[in-house]
């Protein structure tokens, strides 16, 4: 007989309001609402009265029939990702987990582990792979060779999160993992090869956390990917470079783009309304309910990641 899906979301704060409201762009709600915050969930009560709530995951658990498939977005606090999903990876739970996935290569495998011996699905939320700029310039530029050289740029300011509750010591020192991993993976996914080789570096400036991460890595194919973070930056900014044999394209933001071509210059232009998130989900929920391939990152790209920013960890400098 065939299963129920139930769809689940896991922390229901500013993260899990991302993605409730993108699943409501595809007519799709919560079957459950899972937060360890009741505040959280006494406002969504007021909105969807056909949901169940818990809160916590022992309450879920005794909840679960058999005769349900169960696929849970996991958006809690970034320190508490691979803890939750660990337990519902043993629940029995398909999980698309926020980044990042673990703050070490070690939970990252044992993820892979828990995963592939109870036969589920875990994916990661690296949604700059559905960003449209990023499609894109995927679709422009295999048409005029091999992409040889990427280059990545994030950058924040670490003392917006000093002292917020989802930011323990140990993730405000590998803030890499935060957002400029979003741009570690889009650079691997980029590459579409194994790592060759990694020359890597970190350094606490101005702060007794890494405030200073860079990389370069040398890939199977022969491209060469580039990536900078400063986290003392006084705003926000993220953009990358991708060059192949006869063109170039410049992203940034990334709301906007460039292709150089021909020694000409043309804006990027894209046919989409929904953003990164929004067609992240569109594909989750497509593979939930219509059986079609999720297109995004499984754990297994994770190590990739790790490779690279323990790495920088290894190699801080004084």
């Amino acid at each position: 007989m065939k299963k129920t899906n139930k769809l689940i979301l896991i922390g229901c704060g500013k993260r899990g309001s991302g993605h409730l409201n993108s699943m409501k762009k595809f007519n799709r709600l919560p079957d459950i609402f899972c937060d360890f915050n009741p505040k959280s969930l006494e406002e969504l009560e007021k909105y969807y009265k056909k949901s169940d709530y818990f809160l916590e995951l022992d309450s879920l658990r005794r909840s679960m029939k058999d005769s349900e498939e169960y696929f849970a977005v996991v958006a809690v606090d970034a320190k508490n990702n691979y803890q939750v999903t660990k337990e519902l990876l043993d629940m029995g739970i398909n999980v698309l987990m926020e980044k990042p996935p673990g703050l070490s290569s070690y939970e990252a495998e044992d993820l892979i582990k828990t995963s592939s011996k109870n036969n589920l699905k875990c994916y990661i939320g690296f949604d700059r792979r559905f960003n449209p700029y990023v499609t894109k310039s995927k679709e422009i530029i295999q048409d005029y060779g091999e992409i040889f050289n990427i280059q990545a740029e994030f950058n924040k300011d670490i003392n917006e999160w000093i002292g917020h509750r989802a930011f323990d010591d140990n993730l405000l020192d590998k803030m890499v993992l935060e957002s400029p991993i979003h741009s570690i993976d889009l650079m691997n996914y980029l590459s579409n090869s194994i790592i060759k080789n990694i020359n890597a570096y970190s350094r606490r400036v101005a702060s007794k956390y890494r405030t200073s991460f860079s990389a370069i890595i040398e890939y199977a194919n022969g491209n060469i990917g580039t990536i900078n973070s400063s986290y003392l930056s006084s705003g926000r900014m993220e953009r990358y470079s991708i060059h192949s044999e006869k063109c170039s394209i410049y992203l940034d933001g990334i709301n906007s783009g460039k292709v150089f071509y021909n020694s000409k210059i043309f804006d990027l232009e894209i046919d989409t309304k929904y953003t990164s998130t929004e067609l992240q989900m569109k594909n989750l929920l497509e593979s939930i309910y219509e059986g079609c391939e999720f297109k995004g990152a499984v754990i297994e790209d994770s190590m990739n990641i790790f490779k690279i920013t323990e790495k920088m960890f290894e190699n801080t400098l004084s």
